[in-house]
């Protein structure tokens, strides 16, 4: 298989920002060639550590935005006052059951919140590559909505699919799948064709197009890095799988191959 024959691949960590030793174990992944893009999340509390950790390390040209309705404190008020959106507590916690109409308040607030977490990232000086979502929260249909626009104004050109490989998903979920991927493919914001685990990925036996395979990075008790991913194998192994079939790619990189 000649290399320009063999698939794009991009293999994202995800969850930059939520501790310190993940921020450490993405970049050691990032400088090792381990993954080839991040997405950090803007509300958590290593936040401001994982941004000054990039910049050093000259990595911002690799991260994207990983929007965040489901965990820590928001960045703004009015989705405070949503409940299906926020906990008693004042934590974000949108449900990861369907999510099919969102009222005008509740959009309002969710577009108003995921905007912040945007300017948040700029305002440390990366300009995201992409988006995705903690617990895939954006392949709800009325938050995709959302995310699309918030694209569109800050010139953002790829957002994750919803997951289409790996284990076969009864009927109805197919559909939707079906229907959401095509969604952001006729938007022009989905360069990939493929995405999910590293362990449902490696079930593709046919590429039509490149890959994103998610990681979770994390550091365990002896300071190594491992994935936190259910199912997930050692990052080694998934990094020199991917090299051995596929061209591994930033999603920046990916874009530029896009046009």
């Amino acid at each position: 298989m000649t290399n320009t024959s063999r698939p794009a691949v991009v293999i994202n960590a995800d969850d930059l920002g939520s501790s310190p030793a993940v921020n450490q174990a993405i970049v050691a992944c990032l400088e090792r060639g381990l993954t080839t893009s991040a997405t950090i999340m803007a509300n958590m509390p290593a936040f401001a550590d994982a941004c000054a950790t990039i910049r050093e390390h000259g990595l911002a040209d690799r991260i994207g935005i990983h929007l965040n309705l489901t965990e820590g404190p928001p960045l703004t008020e009015p989705i405070r006052s949503c409940p299906r959106l926020c906990r008693p507590s004042g934590e974000l916690g949108v449900a990861h059951g369907p999510l099919w109409r969102l009222g005008r308040d509740e959009a309002s607030a969710i577009e108003t919140e995921l905007a912040a977490q945007i300017d948040a990232v700029l305002a440390s000086g990366i300009t995201p590559s992409h988006f995705d979502s903690h617990h895939h929260v954006h392949t709800q249909w009325p938050v995709s909505t959302i995310v699309m626009r918030l694209a569109g104004r800050y010139e953002v050109s790829a957002i994750r699919l919803t997951r289409n490989c790996g284990p076969n998903p009864r009927l109805p979920a197919r559909i939707y799948k079906r229907a959401f991927n095509s969604r952001l493919a006729r938007a022009s914001l989905a360069p990939s064709r493929h995405f999910g685990s590293a362990a449902d990925a490696a079930t593709l036996v046919r590429f039509d197009g490149p890959v994103e395979v998610m990681v979770h990075p994390s550091l365990d008790v002896e300071g190594r890095v491992v994935d936190v991913t259910p199912g997930a194998r050692p990052l080694e192994e998934v990094a020199a799988y991917w090299r051995s079939i596929g061209r591994p790619m930033s999603y920046r990189e990916l874009g530029r191959l896009a046009t």
